[in-house]
């Protein structure tokens, strides 16, 4: 691992580049939106822009690359997304930062193919899982880190915006500098959503809910914290508490997953998730150390039940299904991801910034009830056809990553990333 490690040093050194301009980009444009008095509702539509930007990138941008190729592509893909960072602090109108913002997310799709695959060529299988766990470790590092940048200057200014144009720009050095070999194919066979639903209902309700979910946090909880009374530092510190909680839950509870009925892992994070969210709704307003407590919880279990859902699909495929049903699963958090921040920002604007984490709530109710329901209708699945929990994470190229797939089940087909047919 040790030997492996130098090898993608400078391409884990982009992404947390590119993850520090995004995850900057994302919380300011929360505070800024209010800054500037757009609605909660209008926020939202914004912050849905970038998921459905991103479905769509994920679509058109595996044709660029195969056109012109890795490094052109990623060159590209960060000119566009950094030039469109200085954009938003002049085009101060919500259509703008629509069109915008579903650029950004278009361009991040494609960002992550480039990276993520190159990552795949390099990785040995027999340290996928450790490199996979770093991966994920520089990922959520650099989100929460990102937080942080909001305490260097003013968010109704202009040099914020800056800053994450900069970022973005820079992480093209280290990758278009790389040695590394163009990065292998990747097959674009298709599947059926309903045969994955088939297979596990609840690993695909699982990624829809918690898409809902996880759209609404990143999209609207820096909104909310500032129509609730916090500061930017404040709001800052939240932001990158709720990433930690990821980080630190990731692990343990995926390993419990090992050892028990999955579905039961996905039932009690998700409960705990609920319980996170109301008692925030009554806490926030008054105890801040409380509410980061809170939020901690809150992200861990959120950035958790994505990877338990693929762990429990792949619990119930044949091998060879794997990469599909990731795509597969890939596609639904999307669609759950994108109408996420709307559904919020409906509720935020008829009760209030601090309904949102009632949303949230009902939201992981909704997918307990689901959870619940299973149980009763399908037994558990046998310990030895159980596959090992891998702390994937909802990204274009996850099925390549994946250190259950065999990387000589990737290099038949044509470069892509996996969809199902409707």
């Amino acid at each position: 691992m040790t030997t492996v490690l130098p090898s993608i040093a400078a391409l884990l050194l982009g992404v947390a580049l590119l993850l520090l301009g995004s995850g900057l980009q994302g919380t300011l444009l929360g505070i800024r939106g209010s800054i500037e008095a757009f609605s909660p509702l209008v926020i939202g539509i914004i912050m849905t822009a970038y998921y459905a930007g991103f479905v769509a990138g994920c679509m058109f941008g595996a044709r660029m690359i195969e056109r012109v190729g890795h490094i052109r592509a990623f060159a590209v893909f960060a000119s566009i997304a950094s030039a469109t960072a200085v954009i938003f602090p002049v085009a101060l109108d919500p259509v703008s930062w629509i069109v915008l913002r579903a650029v950004t997310g278009a361009c991040f799709a494609g960002l992550y193919m480039v990276i993520e695959s190159w990552l795949n060529e390099r990785i040995p299988n027999e340290h996928r899982g450790r490199l996979l766990a770093v991966y994920m470790i520089v990922n959520l590092s650099a989100i929460a880190g990102a937080q942080q940048l909001l305490n260097l200057a003013d968010p109704a200014g202009y040099a914020l915006f800056i800053l994450s144009s900069v970022l973005v720009s820079v992480a093209l050095v280290p990758v278009a500098l790389t040695t590394t070999t163009v990065p292998a194919a990747v097959p674009t066979d298709r599947m059926r959503l309903s045969e994955i639903y088939a297979i596990s209902p609840l690993g695909v309700i699982g990624a829809l809910g918690i898409g809902l979910a996880n759209g609404a946090m990143w999209g609207l909880i820096p909104l909310a914290g500032i129509q609730s009374g916090l500061s930017t530092p404040q709001i800052a510190t939240l932001m990158s508490v709720i990433v930690l909680g990821g980080v630190v839950f990731q692990w343990p509870i995926g390993r419990l997953s090992d050892l028990v009925d999955r579905r039961h892992v996905i039932i009690g994070a998700s409960l705990i998730m609920a319980f996170a969210g109301l008692a925030l709704f009554f806490v926030s307003p008054f105890d801040h150390l409380s509410t980061l407590a809170l939020g901690f919880v809150l992200g861990g279990m959120n950035l958790v039940v994505y990877p338990l859902c693929a762990a429990h699909i792949n619990d119930r495929i044949e091998h060879e299904d794997l990469i599909h049903a990731s795509a597969a699963l890939l596609l639904v958090f999307g669609v759950g991801a994108a109408l996420g921040p709307l559904l919020g920002g409906v509720v935020m604007q008829g009760f209030g910034p601090l309904s949102l984490y009632v949303y949230i709530s009902f939201v992981s109710f909704l997918l307990v009830g689901f959870g619940i329901y299973r149980l009763t209708v399908r037994s558990a699945t046998p310990d030895s056809e159980q596959v090992a929990f891998e702390p994937v994470g909802p990204a274009p190229t996850s099925p390549v990553l994946d250190p259950r797939i065999d990387p000589e089940d990737l290099e038949s087909g044509e470069y892509g990333p996996v969809y199902p047919s409707p």
